[in-house]
């Protein structure tokens, strides 16, 4: 198999993948990519069926394993179920999270816990837990989360998610530093505006929000699926050997807005 995204040197850094999020958006994209580039991947989702309508676009190089990556007994279940096939998996992408579009006083918390559990406590058991056996071997690796272009940035009707994103960045910083010397690089991939399943049913799904964020867009435009790709496969490739605690943002330039929403803030109730 083949992959536009992956030529030259932009040969992927190993050839078995871990993907959590695999069954729709970013991480339904990335693991194809990655086995249309000759690499086995283990797409990783709470729905099974949904792992496996991905798994059968490809040619039989992707495993669905199904597991929350809030439950730590489950994401270590997963992994156990990858190594099996191969031993400890070099190449991690963390595209699981979750978010909805609420005014801050109106989240309540099991609501708020419930979002940075996706987005921040659970891309921490999978870190760690992806990370020990390769650690424990010596064996390099190399791992991508999915975070946002407005990490540190304000949000309206997203305060839960904008403090669960600011963590993951700090953490993907902490990580790099502390496993660097022992052979693990961990990166942050910043999506921006991108029309997909889940954020047109979120935070799209509102009308004055998804017009105020195309006004504080440079480019004028949301982003189309495929240009998040190759920014990935660069991270995940051998040509970004020598890069770690990097975050690329790809946006746009909305992060550059001085407000990326305006004055936009959403309904309450």
């Amino acid at each position: 198999m083949s992959s536009p995204y992956f030529q030259g040197p932009w040969v992927p850094a190993a050839d078995r993948a871990l993907v959590t999020g695999g069954s729709s958006g970013i991480g339904r994209d990335i693991a194809l990519m990655l086995a249309d580039a000759g690499v086995e991947v283990f797409v990783v989702g709470r729905r099974m069926e949904r792992l496996e309508a991905v798994a059968a676009e490809s040619d039989g190089s992707i495993t669905p394993l199904a597991a929350d990556i809030r439950d730590a007994d489950a994401v270590d279940a997963a992994f156990t179920a990858a190594e099996a096939a191969g031993g400890p998996v070099p190449l991690l992408v963390n595209a699981a999270s979750g978010a909805f579009l609420a005014a801050a006083e109106d989240i309540s918390p099991g609501g708020f816990a419930a979002v940075v559990g996706s987005s921040l406590n659970g891309p921490f058991q999978v870190l760690r837990r992806w990370a020990q056996p390769l650690l424990e071997a010596g064996t390099p690796g190399a791992a991508m989360m999915v975070s946002s272009a407005l990490a540190e940035r304000e949000v309206p009707g997203a305060a839960h998610s904008s403090a669960a994103k600011a963590g993951l960045e700090a953490l993907i910083r902490s990580l790099a530093v502390e496993w660097g010397p022992r052979g693990l690089r961990i990166n942050s991939l910043a999506p921006g505006a991108f029309s997909t399943e889940g954020a047109d049913a979120g935070m799209w799904s509102f009308g004055p929000v998804h017009d105020a964020a195309l006004d504080n867009i440079p480019l004028g435009r949301f982003g189309a699926s495929d240009e998040l790709l190759g920014p990935a496969a660069f991270l995940l490739s051998r040509a970004a050997g020598y890069v770690t605690g990097a975050t690329v943002v790809v946006d746009g330039g909305w992060h550059l807005s001085p407000h990326p929403f305006g004055s936009v803030f959403p309904p309450r109730g």
